[in-house]
């Protein structure tokens, strides 16, 4: 065994013309001025998004509709461990957005493992949630990524293993490119198969967690997990021709070609939000407000004061969107805050 991981791959053009693309397609996104309620519909979109694709990833028979409400936080009707499934990667999808904002600290192993985590809480045993160090057996139903799997590395060098490819990682920042670094760590990890359960949904969180830290997803709305679905026979293939000949060459292009094409394609989804936006602010012209808004400021004309949960009702919308809406009206100083904790209302501000 090698003391030092180091991968071989090469820059060609196709590599460096798929990362150009999507750097100028990144660029050109953030440059989008978007207002507070198409950012919020995009992201929510994005994690929507995200639990669709896993969803048929896993094989569920989960909508677009289902899933922005799974992210909306209501329950869907599916079985327990399914539903489980889904709620855990939407925590995870929380997780990335709210902790990966500094791209200068190092990746290290207790952020796998806490990514594992919330994977696996509530779904599987508390103890599954290690690294592999001895012959346990994977589950194949939920990690048919196992068949990229290196036999060479045995369990007890799994930990050794993961060590050296996220050493390479982290001295390889500002040598490397970002999805570069990014491609190969994502490889070699799917070559170790280092958790006990979950490495296929664990391996895209922790993609989903990288690229979010490097920038690409903030502000492109990019949901990561659609690129693994929609090519996931390709990817699997890919491993397992470039595990036996060592050359990462072209799965870098491949991933950095399949990023490129989603980011396009999120970018056609902001414009279309975008001109959708536009035609409601001409139909509809005061402060980019939605009809619920609308409703509430009238009901305020004549009720002094609204509780969160009397918007919930009054509009049939979850508390995460009545929190939106209503903090978007504070925001906009139409409304403002009385009393503090569970006894806090709205009213208008001018009253």
């Amino acid at each position: 065994m090698n003391p030092n991981y180091e991968p071989a791959y090469t820059i060609t053009n196709k590599l460096l013309n798929s990362i150009v693309r999507l750097e100028t397609n990144r660029v050109g996104m953030e440059a989008v001025q978007l207002s507070y309620n198409v950012r919020a519909r995009m992201a929510d979109a994005a994690k929507a998004s995200n639990l669709f694709h896993l969803a048929h990833i896993l094989g569920l028979d989960v909508s677009i509709k289902d899933s922005e409400k799974l992210v909306e936080g209501r329950k869907l009707p599916i079985e327990d461990a399914g539903m489980r499934m889904l709620t855990n990667f939407r925590n995870v999808l929380e997780f990335n957005r709210s902790n990966a904002t500094d791209g200068q600290l190092d990746l290290d192993v207790s952020i796998m493992l806490h990514l594992n985590k919330i994977v696996l809480t509530e779904w599987r045993e508390s103890w599954d949630v290690r690294l592999r160090t001895s012959g346990e057996i994977l589950d194949a139903n939920i990690d048919n990524w196992t068949t990229a799997r290196d036999p060479n590395i045995a369990p007890e060098a799994v930990e050794l293993e993961i060590k050296q490819v996220l050493e390479w990682y982290n001295q390889s920042q500002g040598q490397v490119h970002d999805l570069i670094r990014i491609g190969i760590l994502a490889f070699r990890l799917i070559e170790i198969m280092p958790y006990i359960a979950a490495n296929r949904l664990t391996i895209i969180a922790l993609v989903d967690y990288l690229l979010h830290r490097a920038g690409y997803i903030s502000k492109s709305f990019l949901p990561v997990v659609r690129v693994f679905d929609v090519n996931q026979v390709e990817f699997l293939s890919l491993w397992n021709a470039v595990r036996l000949g060592r050359d990462l060459t072209v799965w870098l292009e491949r991933f950095t070609q399949s990023l490129t094409k989603d980011m396009q394609e999120t970018k056609g989804e902001v414009d279309k939000v975008l001109g959708e936006e536009e035609e409601k602010t001409t139909k509809q012209p005061f402060l980019d407000l939605n009809k619920r808004q609308l409703k509430v400021l009238r009901y305020l004309q004549t009720i002094p004061t609204v509780k969160r949960e009397d918007y919930c009702q009054m509009m049939d919308v979850s508390t995460m969107t009545a929190f939106r809406d209503l903090n978007d009206l504070i925001r906009k100083k139409l409304l403002r805050l009385e009393g503090r904790g569970r006894g806090t209302k709205y009213k208008l501000a001018n009253r």
